[in-house]
Protein backbone atom coordinates (compact mmCIF):
# COMPACT_ATOMS: atom_id res chain seq x y z
CA UNK A 1 0.00 0.00 0.00
CA UNK A 2 1.24 3.44 -0.97
CA UNK A 3 0.88 6.35 1.49
CA UNK A 4 0.16 9.04 -0.58
CA UNK A 5 0.35 12.13 1.40
CA UNK A 6 3.95 11.28 2.04
CA UNK A 7 4.38 10.40 -1.64
CA UNK A 8 2.69 13.84 -2.92
CA UNK A 9 4.68 15.57 -0.35
CA UNK A 10 8.39 13.89 -1.48
CA UNK A 11 7.35 14.27 -4.90
CA UNK A 12 5.32 17.77 -5.64
CA UNK A 13 8.61 19.67 -4.39
CA UNK A 14 11.45 17.94 -6.39
CA UNK A 15 11.52 20.64 -9.05
CA UNK A 16 9.82 24.23 -8.06
CA UNK A 17 9.19 25.77 -11.10
CA UNK A 18 11.41 28.77 -10.19
CA UNK A 19 14.32 26.18 -9.67
CA UNK A 20 14.48 26.93 -5.98
CA UNK A 21 15.00 24.60 -2.97
CA UNK A 22 12.21 24.34 -0.75
CA UNK A 23 13.76 22.84 2.43
CA UNK A 24 11.95 19.74 4.01
CA UNK A 25 9.28 19.71 5.67
CA UNK A 26 9.07 19.81 9.49
CA UNK A 27 6.14 17.62 10.47
CA UNK A 28 3.83 15.33 8.25
CA UNK A 29 0.20 15.60 7.68
CA UNK A 30 -1.73 14.03 10.89
CA UNK A 31 1.02 14.04 13.22
CA UNK A 32 0.94 15.46 16.78
CA UNK A 33 2.71 18.91 17.55
CA UNK A 34 3.62 20.76 20.58
CA UNK A 35 3.41 24.59 20.30
CA UNK A 36 5.29 25.91 22.73
CA UNK A 37 4.00 29.52 22.34
CA UNK A 38 0.39 28.70 23.20
CA UNK A 39 1.86 25.63 25.16
CA UNK A 40 -1.07 23.49 23.56
CA UNK A 41 -1.06 19.65 21.83
CA UNK A 42 -2.42 19.61 18.38
CA UNK A 43 -2.46 17.79 14.84
CA UNK A 44 -0.66 19.16 11.54
CA UNK A 45 -3.76 19.35 9.13
CA UNK A 46 -2.08 21.31 6.43
CA UNK A 47 1.06 22.70 5.00
CA UNK A 48 1.33 25.89 3.10
CA UNK A 49 4.64 27.11 1.61
CA UNK A 50 4.72 31.06 1.68
CA UNK A 51 7.15 34.07 1.80
CA UNK A 52 10.06 31.09 1.42
CA UNK A 53 9.26 29.33 4.30
CA UNK A 54 6.74 26.42 5.51
CA UNK A 55 3.47 27.38 7.32
CA UNK A 56 1.90 24.97 9.15
CA UNK A 57 -1.85 24.67 10.15
CA UNK A 58 -2.15 22.95 13.34
CA UNK A 59 -5.75 21.98 14.62
CA UNK A 60 -5.92 22.47 18.23
CA UNK A 61 -9.22 20.96 19.61
CA UNK A 62 -11.75 24.25 18.67
CA UNK A 63 -9.29 26.11 16.84
CA UNK A 64 -6.82 26.02 13.70
CA UNK A 65 -3.40 27.72 14.83
CA UNK A 66 -0.58 28.71 12.08
CA UNK A 67 3.23 27.96 12.81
Amino acid sequence: MIDHINALQTSWYLSPPWRGTIPPVEVNLLERVYLRTTRTFGYCCGMQWKHECWIYSIDCRNEILHA
